[in-house]
Formats: structure tokens, C-alpha cells, sequence
């Protein structure tokens, strides 16, 4: 056998098999697992079990997604059509697959449905669509499905996974500054942690930074100051970095961000053994891949700044999470209301920006600037109508004890059919000025009492774990402003409901450790 002609072949064959991701990632469209970006690696194994020749077609479609979208939108379609695979028990797209698909999602999840639908359609759009039946369109066409159901965590000020309290925000930046100063934090972490609290970004936003996008300029406010150009993570049909937007630093950030950068470009001149151009050091990572490094000891020099410039020396959006997680770890801060550490992710320091604003009573079109949206129709989805009453909120749930207060005494379960093992027939418990039931009745015994209010505040209430009980919590902040009003601010009407209100952030809390579970 002639092995060079074989491999010759084999290599001729790769070629014709190979795509470009929308970050210009190369992969092969018939491997299990393509790489789309330093953040995310598609698994297709899941691909196996539909039925030929439709598992091609899916493929196909996957692969115009994957060259025309960004890598987490494909990501999120395949997690859906997981969902279709487990849900239908189908191994094609069917009416009987997607009656049962929806029969078995929650309300809360019925935008994956939406998802997978999306996809359907621009399979039949590229005209891949000959191995579905047409009564699946005209079945799916006819549903009207909402949305992702979010912002319960912000809403309901939730401890482990809402904004931070003033308490908690002050704890973590004094302790910061303490352990920077003792030598506890290095200047990277520190830098790292002040870039978060200071900005409220994404983390793939900040994994993105480049020692470049840092300047003391007079540009913007006529007076030097300090400006990062921080890269939108959600731009449509837009690349990895393709629009940045400034925004202004303090001193100490700004001067920390500084010194972190003369240290970062002096590591990468020892690893390489030679001093750098000013152009390759304007494109070094502000957050440098491990990996990175040893993979620029074996790059030519003359081909080390178009290496610079692309994404793959960049810290992956999970590390820079892991990297600021070590960090709050290390600082010790015990919150006030739960009395255990202080639980982080990225997004808290994002929900707890865009809370201080609306509650200093900043406006949509400011808070959308200041979370970086492109315009103000998701801004609800970090602020949750918080700028009314994220104040009384805060009061109701920082009262001493309360955090201790039994105010929940039901059991929360996953959802209605569960809530009927228990008690067959249970009766639902709606709540009609939201539109929406939230759980169901334990008991067949009569019962007068207002719900949902009082159900809340009933051993026998069975809350199910993905009804939208932040509405619930709405509703009773909006009940609480109206007596404030009609009564002339008597406390002793207005603070009726705030029981009730305790039970529901602790039901929205228990909800979310059930879905974690």
C-alpha cells in the first residue's frame, strides 16, 4: 500500500470537509465535536439519534449556524434539540413528537420549544426540510410561546444569586483592598475583581480585553482620565471584538489596570526571550491564557502578531468566572443575610450595577448605557421593575430576624404532577391579576383564605419549582405602594402583606436550589 498517496487522500478529503466557524474557527462538519470559539466546543454525538436521512439535514443546518451565528446561539439550539430528543421520545420531527415535547415543558421552558421551532424553519428556509412532514409546520405555526421567563433572582433581592446588598458590595471591595494591600491579591486578581464590581460586564467581555483598549485620555470628559474600550459580547452577525464601547475608570482602577499591563508584557518578553514590538503589545490578552504561553515560545516571530490579534490567546470566559470565584473565596466576606460566605458569579456584580442605578433613580435609556445594551427593551431582564421597589424590598428583607423567619412553611415540588401524587385532583392556585397559576393546594378541605397570598404562608402549599412566582412578589410590592398611598403611609396597613412577602422570596430561593439540585 502506498501510505503517502493514502494520506494524501485523506488530507484532500479533510479539506473539502472543512468549515469556518463565525469567530474563524476551522472545524470538520462530519467530526462529533466542532470548535467554534475559545469558549465553546459543539458536541454532536446527540446527532446519532435521529433517524437517516434527517440526521443529515440537521446536520447541514447546524453547520450554516455555526458559519453565520455566534458559537453560544448554536450551542443553545443543540442544547434544545437534546431537550426535543429526551422530551418526544422521537427520533424524527413529528406532530406526535412535538405534541408531547410541549405537553411535557414546564411554562417557564416553553422557549426552548420556541427554539427548536426557529430551527425547523430555516431548515424548510435552505430547503432541507423534505424529511418533515408539512403537518409539523402547520401543528407548530399555529402555538403562540412565550419567552424565557427572567429576572426572579434580581426581583426578589435573592441572596445567593440577586445584586448584592450595600452591605455585601462595601464588604467585598474593603476586603479586597486589605488583602491587596497585605499581599493576599495579587495585582491581576485584584485588577480582575475592581473590573468586575466597576463595569457590571459579562465575563466573555472582559475575557476579551486587550492591553490596547486602556488609555488616559481627555477625549471624553475634557479632562485626563482613565477609559477601557470594553468589547459587546451581543452583537448580531458580529466577530469576536468587531464593536467596543468606552467606559470611564476611577484612578485606582485605572492605575492598578496600568501596572498590571507593564507586568503582563514583561512575561511575555521573558517567555519569548526578546523584547516586543509596540504593536504586538498593544494586541497581548489584559487576561492571558495559560496555555498561550507555551504556544507562543513555538510561533515565528514573524507571525506572533496576527496570533495576538485573534481570540486564541485569551482567558476562556469559564476561567476568568473560576479565576474571580478564587478570589471572593479568598476575601471571606460573610453576608448579612444568610450568614454563611458570600456566593459570586459575574453576573450578581452585573444585577448589582444595574440595581443601585435604578434605585439612585436612574432612567431606562441610563441603565441600558450603563449595561451596555443597544437599546432598552431587555434592561427588565437585570432591573426587573427594581427601581420602584428595590428600596422596600431591601427594608422588608434586611429586618432583624428576618432572614431566620419561617415565613414558608409548605413544600416546594417540581410541578403540578407531582403536587397530585400527593393529593390526586389538587386544586391549582392561580393568581388572577398576573395571569398565572403558581402551584397547587395540598388539602381537600375547604378553605375561604385570599390566594394566593395566603397560601404562601401554608404548611399545605405545594409551590411548583418553575411557576413565576416573581410575578407573585410584583404584584405584592405594587398591593404594598397602593395602600401607601390610599392610607397616607399607615405602616400598619401598608406591612400587612410583608409576611407574605418574606414567604415569597424564600419560595423563589427554594426554587431555584431545586432546579439546581
Amino acid at each position: 500500500m502506498n501510505h503517502a498517496v493514502t494520506y494524501q487522500g485523506i488530507a484532500e478529503e479533510s479539506k473539502l470537509t472543512t468549515a469556518i466557524s463565525h469567530h474563524g474557527f476551522e472545524f470538520n462538519y462530519l467530526d462529533r465535536d466542532w470548535i467554534l470559539s475559545r469558549n465553546i466546543t459543539l458536541n454532536l454525538r446527540f446527532l446519532s439519534e435521529f433517524k437517516q436521512p434527517l440526521r443529515e439535514d440537521i446536520r447541514e443546518t447546524l453547520l450554516y449556524f455555526a458559519e453565520n451565528n455566534s458559537p453560544h446561539y448554536v450551542k443553545n439550539i443543540t442544547g434544545h434539540l437534546n431537550v426535543y430528543l429526551r422530551l418526544s421520545g422521537e427520533d424524527i420531527f413529528s406532530e406526535l413528537g412535538f405534541l408531547s415535547f410541549k405537553n411535557k415543558s414546564e411554562k417557564k421552558l416553553m422557549y426552548k420549544i420556541s427554539f427548536v421551532r426557529s430551527f425547523l424553519r430555516q431548515m424548510r428556509f435552505l430547503g432541507l426540510a423534505s424529511n418533515i412532514d408539512d403537518s409539523v409546520y402547520e401543528l407548530t405555526d399555529q402555538w403562540r410561546l412565550g419567552g424565557n421567563d427572567k429576572g426572579g433572582a434580581v426581583l426578589s433581592l435573592d441572596p445567593e444569586t440577586g445584586p448584592f446588598s450595600d452591605l455585601e458590595f462595601e464588604a467585598i471591595g474593603l476586603s479586597a483592598a486589605h488583602k491587596f494591600a497585605n499581599g493576599i491579591l495579587n495585582t491581576e486578581g485584584y485588577m480582575c475583581l475592581s473590573l468586575f464590581k466597576a463595569t457590571g460586564r459579562r465575563p466573555e467581555q472582559l475575557a476579551s480585553l486587550k492591553c490596547k483598549d486602556f488609555s488616559y485620555s481627555s477625549i471624553y470628559t475634557g479632562t485626563p482620565s482613565y477609559v477601557v474600550n470594553i468589547p459587546k459580547a451581543k452583537v448580531r452577525g458580529g466577530r469576536f471584538r468587531s464593536i467596543l464601547t468606552p467606559f470611564g475608570l476611577i484612578n485606582y482602577i485605572g492605575q492598578l489596570t496600568e501596572q498590571h499591563i507593564k507586568q503582563q508584557t514583561s512575561n511575555v518578553e521573558v517567555i519569548l526571550g526578546r523584547k516586543l514590538t509596540e504593536n504586538e503589545k498593544r494586541e497581548i490578552p489584559l487576561f492571558l491564557d495559560i496555555k498561550a504561553a507555551k504556544e507562543m515560545k513555538s510561533i515565528p516571530p514573524n507571525e506572533l502578531l496576527v496570533y495576538l490579534k485573534s481570540e486564541l490567546p485569551h482567558i476562556t470566559s469559564r476561567d476568568i468566572v473560576t479565576e474571580l470565584n478564587s478570589i471572593v473565596k479568598k476575601l471571606c466576606v460573610i453576608s448579612e443575610r444568610t450568614g454563611r460566605r458570600i456566593r459570586c458569579s459575574g453576573y450578581r456584580f452585573r444585577y448589582t450595577l444595574g440595581t443601585r442605578a435604578a434605585i439612585q433613580g436612574a432612567g431606562t435609556i441610563t441603565i441600558a448605557r450603563l449595561l451596555d445594551h443597544s437599546d432598552t427593551q431587555n434592561v427588565n431582564v437585570y432591573v426587573a421593575n427594581v427601581p420602584e421597589f428595590a428600596v422596600e424590598i431591601s427594608k422588608i428583607m434586611n429586618q432583624p430576624l428576618a432572614r431566620y423567619a419561617s415565613a414558608f412553611i409548605g413544600r416546594v415540588v417540581k410541578d403540578e404532577s407531582e403536587a397530585n401524587t400527593e393529593n390526586a385532583g389538587a386544586t391549582r392556585i392561580p393568581c388572577r391579576e398576573k395571569g398565572c397559576d403558581v402551584g397547587s393546594c395540598g388539602t381537600k378541605s375547604f378553605c375561604q383564605d385570599y390566594a394566593p397570598i395566603a397560601c404562601y404562608l401554608c404548611p399545605k402549599f405545594r409551590p411548583w419549582s418553575h411557576a413565576p412566582h416573581h410575578l407573585i412578589l410584583q404584584w405584592l410590592m405594587e398591593e404594598r405602594e397602593r395602600l401607601k398611598t390610599d392610607t397616607n403611609g399607615d405602616m400598619q396597613i401598608v406591612t400587612i402583606n410583608d409576611r407574605a412577602i418574606i414567604a415569597v422570596c424564600q419560595v423563589i430561593r427554594l426554587c431555584q436550589e431545586h432546579n439546581n439540585g
